[in-house]
């Protein structure tokens, strides 16, 4: 019958095995942080002797492993993080480690947050503690191929040495693979740096943050536009009473007894103006709409600071603008110039003589 372990005892045990938990964790301590890489968590877990003692699929192990401790997901564990995966660790080997329980989704709501979004997040939170698993196993076969390869190149050499050397090639890998998440770190707190700095540069996309120079151009449009629209009402105005005096030198009593011709000239003098209003607004409302896309796109504070290909897609557009009205006011004052000549060349005195 075996004596009973003092309590004394039992402190002792636990002490010397902590100890030696610590000693190999700090093998992995790279930069003598107090932490570890997850990365190299089941090369630890082998080099401890528990990894091919686990009932649970290791995968599936260190997934859960990882959820559980790295709940930060900054990819690294302090000892005493480490200590409770360990002590998982150890009760999964031996069977007597209890089932995991997903928390009580109704607890969880007190937080204001839905089930299915809570399940969303557990789901991406899991798929990553996955993917870190992943990693972490093809990281283990590769120690394990490097150790198999320096043994068997190291045949009959000094076992301690041949452990040296696995050593420092364990920690040169590591070392690298610091180096690289290290690298990528930076790489992707700049472009966030970057990123930021655009966002404050260009504000909120609302029409009431736009830039000054946006905001300016836009008036200046709508100033254009509007004085458009009065030069042609003007002109139109101009027409109509050119059309009455045609009717009282001629006796016509209403405009449906003037000729034709001159009636056919005002109904299309009419729906030209029409046409021109509508096109214009068209054109104004896209301009402002390919601007505005344009910003947007190249991320510009302002439109000054739009690349030069741009600005020149903006000219060009303009200059077609302008090139059109030109075109269409001189279309107007030939169709006036015509309808003058067939008054002066008929010198007709009724609108019936006019035919």
């Amino acid at each position: 019958m075996s004596k009973a372990m003092s309590y004394s005892e039992a402190i002792k045990i636990a002490e010397e095995r902590e100890k030696k938990v610590r000693h190999e964790f700090d093998k992995y301590d790279l930069d003598d942080s107090g932490t570890i890489d997850i990365d190299e968590l089941m090369c630890l877990l082998d080099d401890l002797g528990l990894l091919t003692k686990l009932k649970t699929e290791r995968v599936n192990f260190t997934t859960e492993m990882f959820e559980k401790y790295d709940a930060n997901e900054d990819g690294v564990l302090s000892f005493e993080e480490f200590k409770g995966l360990y002590n998982a660790a150890v009760d999964d080997a031996a069977g007597t480690r209890p089932k995991a329980k997903k928390n009580d989704v109704v607890a969880r709501t007190a937080h204001g947050l839905d089930g299915g979004t809570l399940a969303a997040r557990e789901a991406i939170k899991q798929e990553k503690a996955r993917k870190k698993a992943e990693e972490a196993e093809k990281i283990r076969k590769q120690n394990q191929e490097m150790k198999e390869r320096i043994k068997a190149q190291g045949k009959g050499k000094d076992p301690k040495a041949l452990d040296a050397e696995i050593e420092r090639q364990r920690r040169e890998a590591a070392e690298k693979r610091a180096e690289q998440k290290r690298m990528e770190k930076e790489r992707l707190k700049e472009e966030n740096k970057q990123f930021e700095a655009r966002k404050a540069a260009t504000g909120t996309r609302t029409s009431a943050n736009l830039s000054a120079e946006e905001e300016e151009m836009r008036r200046a449009a709508a100033e254009a536009s509007a004085a458009a629209k009065e030069a042609e009402r003007r002109q139109l105005a101009t027409h109509n009473a050119e059309l009455e005096r045609i009717k009282r030198e001629t006796g016509a009593a209403t405009v449906a007894s003037l000729s034709a011709e001159e009636e056919v000239a005002r109904k299309e003098a009419s729906d030209a103006s029409a046409a021109r209003k509508a096109q214009e607004a068209a054109e104004l409302k896209q301009h402002s709409k390919d601007l505005q896309g344009m910003v947007l796109a190249t991320g510009a504070a302002t439109v000054h600071q739009l690349d030069d290909e741009t600005l020149a897609a903006r000219e060009a557009k303009e200059a077609e603008v302008a090139a059109k009205k030109a075109q269409e006011a001189s279309d107007r004052n030939a169709k006036e110039r015509e309808i003058a000549d067939i008054k002066a060349n008929t010198g007709a005195k009724t609108d019936h003589q006019l035919s």
